[in-house]
């Protein structure tokens, strides 16, 4: 099972001791496995030419049902170091890659993200603090192991505010507040201080004794729906392979501030103002579980019902839910449902025809084809917007 502070016990190692003794392998170049294809192509861009940079989950790959074969065990034992989303959202693969490669480097991009609840659209707020995990520790009471990482997430967090700063932009700095601000409010709180392994209610064991309350608990791992968290990301990045790989530090740092412009030029430039051309009183929508909340957060989008209640695709809704679904779609005026490329949209059709609105197709936790709409992160973003924007307008 892994563990709470696994990957991050191994980095604030790394931080201390510049990895000594570690062994790599034997190609002057990193060996990098990413667990998924959106965090393997931010990898890539910050790693460049100066390691090698593999996906764990193929493209169009549901993460829910996803397990590895042989041949990926072989790739995590020969890789130099793996990087994961965290916040459980590999839960089906966080022991197999331990168990492939005990001393593997496992580190969550995620960790210095505040981390939002499942079912942070609900308005019961009643039943989400109940389904919220373990509180985070204070930095009074946060584990001695712990602290280095707060200290380098609370070095990134300026960094940010730095970059807005040297902009000399007050609407971009503004922009940066407000996604920062609707972040820190409803946050369970940074990842690295929370324990997040809690897993989802198990489906099959709670469908075979006819319960279907389907209670949201733990974390929120779709944090890359909101860019200010990959800007996060490509920091970690940055500086876990500096610190594994010093001499090409430098190259690391180029490409990591070169990709961090990109990220802030996407939010700023382009998804922004696209948002801006849709009235709030049409920013409301269904989805088929709970993915966007990160993006409904920062965007000003209300989410006002799932089709599949709580974070994970497995799950199945009882025939109360599906009505009272169907009763809030038409009670609020929804026009669009939703529904992420790796997932079955049988049912949120049969819902979408009961109701008279439409089923729309988004990425959601993978990228597309390199010959598809969304083969990048930044296309991702370009993509989902802009047809999000497209369906609440019509």
């Amino acid at each position: 099972m892994f563990k709470k502070y696994t990957g991050w016990i191994v980095l604030v190692f790394a931080l201390a001791f510049g990895f000594q003794g570690i062994t790599f392998a034997q190609d002057p170049r990193l060996t990098i496995v990413a667990s998924y294809s959106i965090l393997a192509d931010v990898v890539a861009n910050v790693a460049g030419d100066a390691a090698e940079v593999t996906t764990l989950m193929p493209v169009g790959t549901d993460p829910h049902t996803f397990t590895l074969v042989p041949a990926d065990l072989a790739r995590l034992a020969q890789a130099d170091i793996v990087f994961v989303n965290g916040a459980f959202f590999e839960e089906s693969l966080l022991e197999a890659i331990e168990n492939a490669a005990p001393d593997l480097n496992i580190v969550e991009a995620s960790a210095c993200v505040a981390i939002l609840p499942f079912g942070g659209h609900d308005h019961d707020h009643e039943s989400e603090a109940q389904a919220t995990p373990e509180a985070a520790p204070t930095e009074s009471t946060l584990p001695d192991v712990l602290l280095p990482i707060a200290e380098q997430c609370a070095t990134h967090s300026a960094e940010i505010g730095a970059i807005h700063a040297d902009a000399q932009d007050p609407e971009a700095e503004s922009d940066h507040d407000h996604e920062q601000g609707a972040h820190d409010a409803e946050s369970l709180g940074t990842l690295y201080a929370l324990d997040c392994t809690t897993p989802h209610e198990d489906e099959t064991t709670a469908a075979s004794a006819g319960v279907h309350d389907h209670a949201e608990s733990g974390c929120d791992p779709h944090v890359w729906w909101q860019p200010h968290n990959v800007i996060y990301w490509t920091m970690t990045i940055r500086d876990t392979l500096s610190d594994l790989d010093p001499a090409n530090a430098s190259i690391y740092a180029a490409n990591a501030a070169a990709y961090i412009a990109q990220v802030d030029a996407l939010t700023h430039d382009e998804i922004r103002p696209l948002i801006e051309t849709l009235p709030l009183e049409r920013r409301i929508f269904v989805t088929d579980h709970d993915t966007l909340t990160y993006f409904a957060h920062a965007y000003d989008f209300e989410i006002v019902g799932v089709v599949v209640p709580g974070g994970s695709t497995l799950g199945e809704a009882s025939a109360s839910e599906i009505a009272s679904l169907i009763d809030t779609i038409r009670a609020e005026g929804v026009s669009a449902i939703f529904v992420g490329s790796t997932v079955n949209p049988q049912l949120a059709e049969q819902i979408a025809n009961e109701t008279g609105v439409r089923v729309i197709a988004l990425f959601t936790d993978s990228l597309s084809e390199a010959d598809g709409a969304a083969p990048t992160y930044l296309d991702f973003m370009r993509y989902n917007v802009q047809t999000i924007v497209d369906a609440l307008s019509e």
